[in-house]
């Protein structure tokens, strides 16, 4: 068995059993392993599932409302609303404050999910051009929208960008250095990329409560090597999100609502029943209400901003060589 990034073999052991975030994941995750390899710290599942179960997974599975993270139901109205979440304007210091963004025009998102943060800079810098790739139904009516070309296929893209957006989508790929070997054709002269995945050091690994849908785990050793193989220099590596230890107490907290929610399958249908019957304004006002609660109760609202050091995500901006 040889390392996905740097192809060496010796290196290569067994690290863990996989945990699935779900047990109904289990069809599409069976007889998962994961190994690192010990030479440039990055860890991958093996078997790998098919490509043909991953893509009804993700189009079909991953976003559906009552499974985690998604457990709560939204509309449309609540969707198109995320843009504004401190996530995205934390992303959008991020770039703008190391990347002169008045000179992007062609911005191509890898697995944009709804567009979020190529929508919120658009709205600064107007002579943006949106372009992504995402294959999920619950978001293909957002992106169109929202001016973007949505590419179904990277393999088919036909054009060349100024800067490659992709926060926590590379975990989700079965491989990465031809990947990254597509980013480097796909870019003009300069060009850039930015990332955002998990942080899988030690920490993350010691007391985690699940790994899937994940399928490739990177720390920063493993993305110096990664960018090196392919063609990018390393403008900037930093860290985000929450600590390691909050990190695993949401993970088991979204746990226990999806199988506490599982488990009163009658609750749920009276619920259901009292939506269709009660006028819609009361049932919005509810779910007003309880999102404003959660909120305050909810200390991850300044997760992405008010950062410590022992954080869970790693992210980065790397330069076309």
């Amino acid at each position: 068995m040889k390392c996905l990034i740097c192809y060496k073999k010796d290196s290569v052991k067994f690290l863990d059993n996989y945990k699935l975030e779900i047990k109904e994941d289990k069809d599409y995750f069976e007889n998962a392993k994961i190994y690192r390899c010990e030479d440039c710290n990055f860890a991958f599942v093996y078997p790998m599932p098919t490509l043909e179960k991953l893509e009804h997974f993700y189009k079909h599975v991953y976003r559906a409302n009552g499974r985690p993270p998604y457990l709560v139901s939204e509309n449309y109205e609540d969707q198109i609303k995320h843009y504004l979440e401190d996530k995205n304007l934390s992303y959008l210091l991020y770039l703008t404050t190391l990347i002169d963004v008045k000179k992007i025009k062609n911005y191509y998102d890898f697995g944009s999910g709804d567009g979020d943060l190529g929508y919120a800079l658009k709205k600064k810098f107007p002579q943006i051009d949106l372009h992504c790739s995402e294959g999920d139904n619950k978001c293909e009516k957002i992106l169109s929208n929202r001016g973007y070309k949505n590419f179904k296929d990277i393999n088919s893209i036909d054009k060349k960008f100024d800067l490659i957006v992709t926060t926590h989508s590379l975990e989700h790929l079965t491989e990465i250095n031809n990947i990254f070997l597509k980013f480097h054709e796909i870019l003009n002269p300069n060009g850039f990329v930015f990332f955002e995945v998990p942080n899988c050091t030690q920490e993350y690994w010691d007391g985690r409560p699940y790994d899937g849908p994940h399928l490739l785990f990177y720390t920063k050793k493993s993305f110096e090597t990664l960018a090196a193989k392919n063609g990018f220099k390393i403008l900037n590596f930093s860290y985000s999100a929450y600590t390691f230890e909050e990190d695993h107490k949401y993970q088991r907290e979204s746990q226990n609502l999806y199988y506490k929610g599982k488990s009163k399958p009658i609750l749920l249908a009276i619920k259901r029943l009292f939506k269709k019957i009660l006028p819609k304004k009361i049932v919005s006002f509810r779910q007003d209400f309880l999102k404003i609660k959660n909120i305050r109760n909810d200390n991850r609202m300044n997760w992405y901003i008010n950062n410590n050091g022992d954080n869970c995500y790693i992210r980065g901006i790397l330069q076309k060589k």
